[in-house]
């Protein structure tokens, strides 16, 4: 990433209960349920193929990213200073304590750091801090000394390199930090690479070798020995080959009440949202041959008025891209756009065949048997009792996707397809309707170009979105009445459930969150951001059945619980924020700006190599 921007955040109101009386009813359900379907949980993985990782391979390093890992999310003055008491008082509460649980957050992570850094089973590791804050290290050590954090960590490295700043520090002999510049200059900017440079010259990261018993074990580094702890997926596979073969990825949510915030968007933090968080890390760290790598398909129901009648999913809409497939390979020939039944042996390019089309964009070399296969075992068990459609952005269009589909005979069970990236005036709709599939004008134009908006709409004019209501009985009647609570949206995408950007701030109130990975794939190289629900576990398809036939299991941490715990949370210094855009605590006042972290990257052509 570049230097990280510095976005003002504007804070409203102050935390009180005249704002919390219209909190949503409660759930008839007990708390234990929901806590074991947390959504906000840490995942820790071991990456199953490398050799190298193994029981006799033990934990050696622990890096820990810092934006909305160790930070809930990041605070910072414009100065990186704090002028007393108060203010820190202040800024270690924005940044570190969680108003959605009880107890000091701080105390809870000082305790883990500990338990890490001196094993229960007797071995020392060490821990530091690789960061992509652009404040700079200076920065990062002043608020962990503020969060009382920094005493567990022997040093701090910043990415990307800045010639005019110090981009490390170390902790010496006394307990003293002494800035130093790593060799960050002479790596790729990812922090996978960083950490294969590190393995390879550790005493070049860590001046204390040499001279310090207690990183006598660091002179000798394998990637197997570290373990990176992060919030951002894309940090543990590098486009360049690195690979993190031992991680733990925070999880990350939008918060709708942050201390009474407006909208805080890309937060995180470890132990953010459950205590398990700690204990898992910590045992991940002595075992984590205990943790082998899956990615599975995460479901999930929001809170919504009448949720204890448990009405009943009645649509059931796929995304496309890296959701049916695991990455989407288009050919050259512009026909496939446009003629619907388009076929390979007629392309004017043979840069395709149907087999191979079929094997890139439908079948998982990471499972057993055809993904096609239970992909269709899927859809026809699912349409016994609900209506299946398509919901895509996929530019190509939906005779494109409509093609692909058919050529891997995956059609038979869907109602229609929406495209929402059609030009306009195309066609962006196509129906089943008298044994074949007709083009239409859905209304998207008229709805906000966004899934959650697109889908209130579809509940509530489904008529316009499915032309053949009028002449399919069987399909009328699955859909009569039809709600947004009735509808189920699975998608690769977290963006793609909930709009804050809109007026109405659409949310899906039901969905299936398909795991995203990084992985080389077949004759292509690396690639990044894919997906595809079964491409590498066979548990997603029997998740999402279960989540269709009883989506009330998997309910969201709910809101009234969040703005209960938010309002018994007391913080040391009875933090609150004015209408001017500070926050406040006692005569103190502070501006502070938010530090993000760096967005996805776009994602990587889908293309051979030598095509």
């Amino acid at each position: 990433m570049g230097q990280a921007s510095s976005i003002k955040e504007t804070f409203h109101g102050s935390v009180s209960t005249r704002r919390l009386v219209s909190a949503a009813p409660s759930r008839s359900r007990p708390m234990e349920r929901a806590s074991l379907r947390a959504t906000f949980r840490l995942r820790c993985a071991e990456r199953i193929s490398p050799s190298e990782v193994s029981k006799d391979c033990p934990v050696k390093l622990v890096v820990f990213d810092f934006d909305e890992t160790l930070t809930l999310a990041t605070f910072m003055t414009g100065n990186c200073e704090y002028a007393d008491d108060e203010e820190k008082d202040i800024a270690r509460v924005i940044n570190f304590e969680s108003p959605w649980v009880e107890g000091s957050r701080i105390a809870k992570l000082q305790h883990m750091l500990a338990s890490i850094k001196e094993g229960a089973d007797g071995r020392h590791r060490t821990l530091t801090v690789l960061t992509n804050n652009g404040k700079g290290v200076q920065a990062v050590i002043n608020m962990l000394k503020i969060a009382g954090l920094d005493t567990y960590f022997s040093a701090v490295w910043t990415m990307p390199w800045r010639q005019y700043m110090p981009n490390g520090a170390y902790k010496d002999q006394s307990g003293q930090w002494k800035l130093f510049d790593p060799p960050s200059d002479k790596v790729r900017n990812h922090k996978a690479d960083v950490l294969s440079h590190v393995t390879k010259n550790p005493e070049a990261w860590f001046p204390q070798i040499g001279s310090e018993a207690a990183f006598k074990d660091l002179a000798s580094l394998s990637m197997g020995n570290i373990v990176l702890v992060d919030d951002q997926r894309a940090n543990f596979q590098s486009q360049y080959g690195a690979s993190v073969l031992r991680y733990c990825k925070v999880a990350r949510y939008d918060a709708d009440l942050y201390y009474d915030m407006r909208m805080v968007k890309n937060m995180g933090g470890i132990g953010a949202h459950h205590d398990a968080d700690y204990d898992t890390l910590k045992r991940f760290v002595e075992d984590p041959w205990m943790c082998k790598e899956t990615m599975q398909v995460r479901c999930q129901e929001r809170d919504f008025a009448d949720f204890q009648r448990h009405p009943p999913v009645k649509l059931v809409v796929f995304d496309f891209d890296e959701t049916l497939t695991l990455a989407t390979f288009m050919p050259r020939s512009k026909a496939i756009t446009t003629k619907v039944g388009w076929n390979p042996t007629e392309a004017e390019f043979k840069d395709w065949s149907q087999e191979d089309l079929v094997k890139y964009n439908f079948e998982s070399p990471w499972v057993d048997g055809s993904r096609v296969q239970k992909l269709r075992a899927l859809f026809e068990e699912i349409a016994k009792e609900n209506t299946l459609a398509i919901l895509t952005q996929n530019r190509s269009g939906v005779v494109a996707v409509l093609n692909l589909l058919a050529l891997a005979n995956l059609l038979e069970h869907f109602s229609t397809i929406w495209c929402m990236s059609a030009p306009q005036g195309d066609c962006d709709g196509a129906f089943w309707e008298n044994g074949r599939w007709h083009l239409f004008r859905t209304p998207c134009n008229e709805v906000h170009q966004h899934k959650a908006d697109v889908l209130t709409h579809v509940a509530g004019h489904p008529q316009r979105w499915f032309p053949q209501l009028t002449s399919d009985s069987t399909l009328a009647a699955k859909l009569k009445d039809l709600r947004l609570e009735h509808v189920v949206l699975v998608d690769d995408e977290r963006a793609n459930f909930r709009n804050d950007s809109s007026i109405s701030a659409a949310k899906v109130l039901r969905y299936c969150k398909v795991s995203r990975y990084d992985e080389t794939y077949r004759d292509c190289g690396l690639l990044d951001q894919m997906g595809g629900l079964g491409a590498r576990s066979d548990h997603d398809y029997e998740e999402l059945k279960s989540f269709v036939k009883q989506p009330w299991e998997y309910p969201y941490p709910n809101r009234d619980e969040e703005e209960r715990n938010m309002g018994k949370k007391k913080s040391p210094s009875n933090v609150s924020f004015s209408h001017d855009g500070q926050a406040e605590s006692g005569h103190a006042r502070i501006e502070l700006h938010r530090i993000e972290d760096s967005a996805e990257p776009e994602k990587a052509p889908r293309q051979r190599i030598g095509f």
